[in-house]
């Protein structure tokens, strides 16, 4: 703040630059420009607080430039500014927007407020604590903020390892622990620091939200002795260990003949599954070869039929074609005959009012022939249509 007042002091030696009215306005900008009160930032910790669970935490929150935060509103929340952790106004907290969780176990460190320190003390940290809370200072319509991480560390109980019995040509073993947060890390490992991957490993909560842990492993290797299991908090790298000694007497015993077989065994698999393989494509080609056989025969029985079918009908045509043509020439003949007959006769007909549209003299070398009595007869051409049939013999004089 020393340059601009000197500054503006040296520009007071020059009465020609600013009028004398002017100069007690510039001094009083510079003054308010200077102020601390004007504009404010707030600064939390670099690196997250990291605290035992069941411990109390202390969370730093600091104005920038150092200031008295006393006047203003301070608010410490989670995820929105309301309901909060904990809020001071009027130079006291206000419990009206106070999170459930939160009450009676909060406070803010006062004695420092006026330096601009303003830490938020949160007593017997919970799981449900963990995670980012938010400062934020309200001067009028000013209002700055800054986030401070919270690590919770459980450590849970020293792992439990027990036998479980044979399993898979080996020991079975059981690693088992709660209590711990957040998720931990489970690893085995022989004598020498060799690790060994777990068979199965699971993780629950509880209603505190303390994670309760269990891993096995299979041991076949009876020459190892001892196996631990190693529980580690993965935030504070703290960790917890149980190691079981596995005598070789517990080993299951292995008979030769298992041996043997266990190396015969996938041969034998193999050779079946080439016979089962072979088998079945040598009855899927016969089941193709009797399909086609069944295929081709249902075509000739089919080609069959309809030549059958089509003689059938030849011969059904033929048949009634010749009955056409016995009927036609047995009427042709029949009308033929009528002009052969005697005048007598002709006279009989006309006295019995029939009608003869042809004359024509017709041989014929039988003693009796048949003629038909007509009502009527039409000529057309060298065709007949006749009503009123009935059949009379006689004999020709």
């Amino acid at each position: 703040m020393r340059a601009p007042c000197s500054a503006l002091k040296k520009m007071a030696g020059f009465p020609g630059l600013f009028p004398a009215s002017v100069l007690p306005a510039l001094l009083l900008w510079v003054s308010m420009w200077g102020s601390p009160v004007s504009g404010f930032s707030v600064m939390g910790p670099a690196q997250p607080i990291e605290v035992p669970l069941g411990a109390d935490a202390t969370l730093p929150c600091q104005l920038s430039p150092e200031q008295s935060a006393a006047h203003m509103q301070i608010r410490w929340y989670r995820t929105q500014l309301s309901p909060a952790v904990l809020v001071y106004q009027n130079g006291q907290e206000q419990d009206g927007e106070q999170m459930l969780e939160y009450r009676g176990r909060t406070e803010l460190a006062e004695d420092s407020i006026r330096r601009g320190a303003v830490a938020l003390l949160i007593q017997h940290v919970r799981a449900s604590d963990d995670g980012q809370y938010w400062c934020h200072f309200n001067d009028g319509h000013i209002s700055q903020e800054a986030v401070v991480e919270l690590h919770v560390i459980g450590l849970g109980s020293a792992p439990h390892v027990r036998m479980m019995g044979p399993e898979d040509n080996g020991i079975q073993v059981l690693c088992s622990s709660e209590g711990w947060f957040p998720k931990p890390r489970v690893q085995w490992s022989d004598m020498a620091g060799g690790k060994l991957l777990s068979l199965s490993e699971s993780q629950s909560q509880d209603g505190d939200g303390l994670f309760h842990v269990e891993a096995s492993l299979v041991v076949k290797d009876s020459s190892l002795g001892n196996v631990t299991c190693s529980i580690q908090n993965p935030v504070s790298g703290q960790e917890k260990a149980s190691a079981i000694f596995l005598p070789e007497p517990f080993f299951p015993r292995t008979s030769p003949w298992k041996t043997a077989l266990a190396g015969t065994l996938p041969v034998l698999v193999l050779l079946l599954i080439g016979i089962s393989y072979t088998g079945w494509r040598q009855h899927k080609a016969k089941n193709r070869e009797v399909k086609e056989k069944e295929k081709a025969s249902q075509e000739r029985a089919k080609v069959a039929k309809e030549k059958e079918e089509a003689h059938s009908a030849k011969r059904k045509l033929e048949e009634d074609l010749e009955q056409r043509k016995a009927l036609y020439n047995k009427d042709w003949k029949k009308a033929l005959i009528y002009p052969a007959l005697p005048l007598w006769r002709r006279e009989r007909w006309n006295s019995e009012k029939y009608i003869l549209y042809s004359e024509k003299y017709i041989n014929y070398d039988f003693t009796y022939f048949t003629y038909l009595k007509l009502s009527k007869i039409q000529y057309r051409g060298r065709r007949f249509m006749y009503e009123k049939v009935e059949k009379q013999f006689f004999k020709i004089s």
